[in-house]
């Protein structure tokens, strides 16, 4: 089964061009779960590892492009991811789902249509989010001694913000863990985003992701999350905020108008390959 891998600011992700239901076929085939295909192909070391699993199939709607499916690697269904988006569309672009000169490229998830552009020739794409809902604006959650008090809200996925001083010295996979799994946050969790302003219009952000289950190099809906919750607090009042990621790139997120946000940054082609069996046991 040929497949792509892609990464949009060091958050990577395998692609597989579905359109025909090659995967649906393959399953029945050989008698595997969906789950274990997810986490088998996600596995670093022992598969091709990755931070996600898109399936890029025929939209329910034929005024769009694309519907895909979004899979963390531990094989649960996601509901938006946005640095996969962004690679989500330039695969397409690549694999001519999408016609060469498009303006707005729409496909469809569990969260709603997303719209995007293709700049650069497909080095960088910009994506339209659905628009986010501020859940508490205020809210503490305490880890043993120690309160972390953040804002929550959605951006297709839940996100709890954090600011801390110490962003780089900071126990991210310690405190991420904690926080995403905290009661407060009930059976669903959290991702959970640790922020620094940094100059005018600048900050930085490292991420605990859901269903990764770790620190990512970067999370595209955790840096609009952050970004929302820096301007709620008046640490930014800039309409474009440069992100700067655990992968040392940065990524920008636009504040329009009538609640329109948008991300960009840079999405990169790492390889096609062809899925060994043997990676599934077979």
């Amino acid at each position: 089964m040929e497949f792509s891998k892609y990464h949009g600011s060091g958050n990577d992700f395998v692609l597989i061009n579905n359109m025909d239901k090659r995967v649906e076929k393959f399953l029945k085939d050989t008698g595997l779960n969906l789950n274990e295909f997810v986490r088998r192909i996600c596995a670093p070391h022992f598969g091709i590892g990755a931070d996600g699993l898109i399936l890029i199939e025929k939209p329910e709607d034929p005024s769009n492009h694309f519907k895909w499916q979004f899979f963390n690697p531990d094989g649960s269904l996601g509901e938006m991811c946005g640095n996969g988006a962004r690679c989500a569309i330039r695969f397409a672009y690549d694999r001519k789902i999408v016609e060469e000169g498009c303006q707005t490229v729409r496909f469809e998830t569990l969260v709603g249509v997303i719209k995007g552009q293709i700049l650069q020739g497909g080095k960088s794409v910009r994506i339209q989010l659905t628009k986010p809902s501020i859940i508490r604006e205020v809210l503490a959650v305490r880890v043993g001694e120690i309160k972390f008090e953040g804002t929550y809200l959605e951006v297709g996925v839940p996100h709890f913000v954090v600011e801390v001083e110490d962003l780089e010295g900071f126990d991210v996979l310690r405190f991420g863990r904690e926080i995403r799994y905290h009661e407060t946050f009930g059976p669903r969790g959290t991702n959970v985003n640790f922020v620094k302003p940094m100059s005018e219009g600048t900050i930085m952000v490292r991420t605990y992701e859901r269903g990764v289950e770790n620190e990512t190099f970067s999370c595209g809906t955790g840096v609009v999350a952050s970004a929302i919750a820096c301007r709620l607090k008046g640490k930014i009042k800039e309409k474009e905020v440069k992100v700067k990621t655990r992968s040392g790139e940065v990524l920008k997120v636009f504040f329009g108008d009538n609640d329109k946000i948008f991300l960009e940054g840079s999405v990169v082609k790492v390889f096609d390959g062809i899925l060994s069996n043997e990676v599934f046991g077979l």
